[in-house]
């Protein structure tokens, strides 16, 4: 046997582990994105951090009241566009695994929030635009009457203060141009409702949320300093989104560990038995090879790494993935009744043979869930090693 063949059967079989870890990644895009799973797992954390009721609890399956529905309806409104209509509607409930599914995909659910864009978003919610205008107003110029409105404005914000705020300014000659303006925006702004205080409004929050308790002390060392408050919450939101991530990809994990077992049923990719028919065929075997490194030496090799692939791609890809594997000629899938035992595809017909067969499918089972990225990495070493050292790089 020629000792290249020490090298081709382990890059033959790595070829087909990183196409088939292709096709297991791609199946998970697809149920994933059919299930919005990561727009309804944020949604999940994002009630957590707001203290808010879980969507599948809810007995209104109408309006959605919690605060993660206002944040999303309204500073966030905008990760929601997208698809062919240009209206979003607005957050609702649902109840039950397959209303919360519908439910992500009609709402359109954001399944990624910049955590600059969440601390903003946050902070307009609780802290509206006219009350940093209000906190920016030189109060040292003004009069004492207007003072007094500043402070009653300050305390409740609504539009009868605010306009009590704007007349007192006007009538202060004292008052500066700037603060004449910002007067005259508040009141544009200003609505019956009123605006409290940040820390006040802090209230409106569940006081064992997640959310309450870092705002409060970002809020006591920040002040006034809006730039500075949105800077340490958007680094506690990373924080939080890191931890969220570990259990994420562990999650995700287990699923492909159950989508590989299913593409390694469905295609009958026995490691054992590829491992002997790459030993035993040198014509296989020098096919295979080639394959190889036309893959590693294609700069549009495609690694199963993207996340952001629409359903219908993923699975476009999926099917791509699998014909890619049978086009190596290798010994895949079954063979019907009464073919040769001997035969790789054909059913097991004792214990022992079963108990192989079982061996080799745990193995590529296992081979298929570490990832493309991880087979396509090594596949590239080993060709590379195989040539002699890697390929030159082109002069620009």
């Amino acid at each position: 046997m020629p000792d290249s063949a020490i090298l081709d059967v382990p890059i033959g079989l790595i070829l087909v582990f990183a196409i088939g870890s292709v096709a297991v990644s791609r199946i998970n895009e697809v149920i994933f994105g059919i299930m919005s799973y990561r727009s309804r797992q944020l949604e999940v954390e994002l009630r957590r951090l707001f203290g808010d009721a879980p969507v599948d609890r809810r007995e209104d399956a109408t309006d959605d009241g919690s605060l993660t529905a206002k944040l999303l309806d309204g500073p966030l409104r905008g990760l929601r566009s997208g698809g062919q209509e240009n209206a979003v509607p607005d957050m609702k409930d649902a109840s039950g695994p397959i209303g919360v599914w519908r439910r992500a995909r009609n709402l359109r659910l954001p399944s990624y929030i910049p955590s600059v864009a969440f601390a903003r978003g946050v902070l307009d919610m609780l802290e509206p635009p006219v009350r940093v205008l209000l906190d920016r107003m030189d109060t040292e110029t003004l009069s004492d009457t207007a003072r007094g409105a500043y402070r009653d404005a300050h305390h409740s914000l609504t539009d009868t203060t605010a306009a009590a705020l704007a007349d007192a300014i006007a009538a202060s000659p004292s008052a500066s141009e700037e603060s004449r303006k910002l007067a005259t925006s508040i009141v544009g702004l200003a609505g019956p409702e009123a605006v409290k205080p940040l820390w006040k409004e802090l209230d409106k929050l569940p006081r064992n949320a997640p959310l309450r308790l870092a705002l409060t002390g970002i809020v006591t060392r920040a002040g006034h300093d809006r730039d500075r408050s949105v800077a340490e919450l958007a680094a506690w939101y990373d924080d939080t989104m890191d931890r969220l991530s570990g259990w994420y990809k562990r999650r995700v994990q287990r699923f492909l560990i159950v989508y590989a077992l299913l593409v390694t049923l469905l295609l009958n990719l026995d490691a054992i038995a590829l491992t002997n028919a790459l030993w035993e065929n040198r014509s296989l075997r020098a096919a295979v090879v080639e394959a190889a490194a036309t893959q590693v030496n294609s700069s549009t090799v495609s690694t199963g790494t993207a996340a952001t692939n629409s359903p219908e791609d993923a699975a476009n890809q999926a099917v791509q993935a699998i014909r890619d594997a049978g086009a190596l000629h290798l010994p895949l899938g079954w063979t019907g009744a009464g073919s040769d035992s001997a035969d790789p595809r054909a059913v097991p017909d004792d214990a022992g043979g079963w108990a192989l067969k079982i061996l080799g499918w745990l193995f590529t089972t296992l081979a298929l869930s570490l990832g493309a990225p991880f087979w396509f990495d090594l596949l590239g070493r080993l060709v590379n090693m195989r040539s002699t050292g890697p390929k030159p790089v082109p002069v620009a």
